[in-house]
């Protein structure tokens, strides 16, 4: 779904940006791309030497987009003048911005706490969860567990491992 998000971003600012620019996903292929016919290309770029800073090879500026599992895509911009590393730059935050807002926008997990905490309108739950490819008619439970002292066992983690299906099952973490 990212390939489609970035391809809607390049495509409206392709007329801006004077220079061939896309976004490379882990395996070095070109996901999307101001040029079409690259898209589905390779590039040799090894992922474990990339850092959060611009950096040139081969002709082309790269800024990777940080998450929270590491580098998952890498910004190019074709060149490595000044201009070509300012692009990489603006295109790299915009590109993060878009990937964590779509992210956000559609976290099951969110989704669930959301449910749990009462900050969606009971309307919206049935909307939501279509749009998310939740089954509607299935029983559900909810335990809420209160921890009285800290031990050095996290209870968080513990529950995490009993039900490891991130598809299926749903552990949030709250404080209060």
């Amino acid at each position: 779904m990212s390939n489609r998000l970035f391809q809607g971003v390049i495509h409206q600012m392709k007329e801006a940006i004077d220079k061939v620019f896309g976004v490379i996903d882990e395996s070095g292929t070109i996901i999307a791309c101001s040029e079409l016919g690259r898209i589905g290309e390779q590039m040799s770029l090894s992922f474990d030497d990339i850092s959060s800073e611009v950096f040139t090879a081969n002709g082309y500026t790269f800024k990777s987009i940080k998450s929270n599992s590491g580098a998952d895509y890498v910004v190019f911009v074709e060149g490595n003048d000044i201009i070509s590393n300012k692009y990489t730059s603006v295109l790299a935050i915009s590109f993060s911005n878009i990937k964590y807002y779509y992210d956000e926008k559609y976290d099951r997990s969110n989704f669930i706490k959301n449910i749990i905490l009462d900050n969606i309108l009971p309307g919206d739950i049935y909307i939501k969860a279509r749009e998310l490819y939740f089954n509607s008619d299935v029983m559900r439970t909810v335990i809420l567990i209160r921890v009285l002292e800290h031990n050095d066992v996290s209870v968080y983690d513990v529950l995490q491992n009993l039900f490891p299906d991130k598809t299926k099952d749903f552990v949030r973490h709250s404080v209060s």
